[in-house]
């Protein structure tokens, strides 16, 4: 129908912009084999993207190059509200299901995790409201998670610094950090029981990028009496 084909249409845009950004030597041609596209079609469409600043064409070579207007697009786009905005109905849907407090972080500009939203649990015991907090890497879920993704050499950095002990639980050796984060590379999950504060108890999940690149984290947090099984609790 009429729909089909104006998405088809966009689609095919999108690909000869995919395709540009992929190949360093595109062209006219390439591009066009790239979205199964005629010469002469694709040619329009680059024209076409061209007026609008997507793609730029140089001359002497016919190489297509992404325009400044995508790069100028892309410069202004803050992942940080894009992302809260994404997980609202998300994070609330998840509290309605397991009855918890639900927070979002996000991976700040200098590689630590800003907590930006929270949906509350409905029952009278609860966590805090943490938004705009920063929890201890070694003793949170969500800490646990970004932990989990640095290489040997950034690892190596951060266990410079002692591993502060806030309750007997909390893990304070790097042998034990090692053991864990690999858990939580197995599992694509981390989990603290009383690890910062006594009756606490957290699980997270990482939220990948088109790179799978470390983004954001969702938690899921509660008292560890109602968390943790084997305490008779419900997780």
């Amino acid at each position: 129908d009429d729909r089909t084909k104006l998405n088809q249409s966009v689609r095919k845009a999108i690909t000869l912009l995919r395709a540009t950004a992929e190949d360093r030597n595109a062209n006219v041609s390439s591009l066009a084999r790239a979205a199964g596209l005629p010469r002469a079609t694709a040619l329009r469409m680059i024209q076409t993207l061209e007026q609008e600043g997507f793609l730029l064409r140089n001359p002497g070579d016919d190489r297509v190059l992404l325009g400044p207007e995508l790069l100028r697009l892309a410069r202004n786009t803050d992942e940080q509200p894009l992302l809260r905005e994404v997980a609202r109905p998300i994070i609330s849907d998840l509290m309605a299901t397991v009855r918890e407090t639900v927070t979002l972080s996000v991976v700040a500009a200098d590689g630590g995790l800003d907590l930006v939203y929270q949906v509350d649990a409905p029952h009278q015991l609860r966590p805090q409201s943490w938004v705009g907090q920063r929890f201890p890497l070694h003793a949170s879920a969500s800490g646990k998670v970004l932990l989990a993704t640095y290489d040997e050499e950034r690892l190596e950095r951060f266990l410079l610094e002692p591993l502060v002990r806030f309750t007997p639980s909390t893990i304070t050796t790097a042998e034990a950090l090692r053991s864990e984060l690999e858990r939580v590379r197995e599992l694509r999950y981390a989990f603290v029981i009383d690890e910062e504060e006594e009756g606490l108890t957290g699980v997270a999940t990482g939220i990948h990028g088109q790179t799978d690149e470390l983004i954001g984290v969702l938690t899921v947090s509660g008292p560890t009496q109602r968390l943790d099984p084997h305490r008779g609790g419900h997780a």
